[in-house]
């Protein structure tokens, strides 16, 4: 039997995109956990808002921060690969005086945040606990994105886009994570799964990755075996992982 090791996205893919419920993904969840298969949870989330998400769901596995920023391993330890978010507010301020438009986490109170993702105000106020990256909303068009993601390279930063946000982040990514990760898990083939063009990287480091169906995931082509879902959100989940289990384990 192949020893698997699971690493997932969350929003639209484990958590649907609305409600952030992962319910109708309970059976794989349940299945893995009898299997004794390893859980890693890899988002844009904070590490505040994964630690709850984390003890929710019962795991005892590392978790990956922020698009990739950091590996929190659990234990009170962390491996980062980024610089404070501060840096960013400051070239993000400067970008803003040049006359780009947009708006952030650090422009809006945790009731704007929670208006702004759904989330009840005690988990927006967790989502606004970021050490690394900036979520934004981009107020501009197409051009002058464009001229934004060319000024933040001159920087040495990038902005992602997730399904919800343009995340500004330093030169790393959640695939950069993973491989620090699977040093970890030696032996262990890696599923990943994702639905954005920020989980290509993920998705990439996968030796078999699962794109779950978004209104992104047509544009997700990993160059690694790839089984697409039918469904979306934890539907899609845990179908992929019941199939994967039941045909290819």
């Amino acid at each position: 039997m192949t020893d698997w090791l699971v690493v997932t996205d969350l929003d639209g893919t484990l958590l649907d995109h609305d409600s952030y419920d992962w319910a109708p993904a309970q059976p794989a969840l349940d299945r893995l956990k009898r299997l004794a298969i390893p859980l890693v949870l890899n988002s844009s989330k904070t590490r505040a808002e994964l630690r709850r998400l984390r003890q929710a769901l019962a795991l005892d596995t590392p978790f990956i921060a922020e698009n990739g920023a950091v590996i929190d391993w659990g234990d009170g330890s962390g491996l980062g690969f980024a610089e404070p978010r501060q840096h960013l507010l400051d070239v993000l301020g400067r970008l803003r005086e040049q006359g780009f438009a947009f708006e952030g986490f650090a422009d809006w109170s945790q009731a704007e945040i929670a208006a702004r993702t759904g989330l009840p105000l005690q988990e927006a106020a967790l989502a606004a606990e970021r050490e690394y990256t900036e979520p934004l909303l981009w107020q501009g068009g197409p051009e002058s994105l464009a001229a934004f993601t060319q000024a933040l390279a001159h920087q040495g930063l990038q902005a992602q886009q997730g399904g919800r946000f343009l995340t500004v982040m330093g030169q790393y990514s959640k695939g950069t994570a993973v491989q620090a990760l699977r040093a970890r898990y030696p032996g262990r083939q890696l599923i990943a799964l994702g639905d954005s063009p920020n989980d290509l990287s993920l998705l990439e480091a996968a030796d078999l990755a699962v794109v779950v169906k978004s209104p992104r995931s047509e544009a997700l082509r990993p160059k690694v075996p790839t089984l697409r879902t039918r469904l979306p959100g934890p539907k899609g989940w845990n179908q992929a992982i019941e199939d994967i289990l039941d045909n290819r384990s």
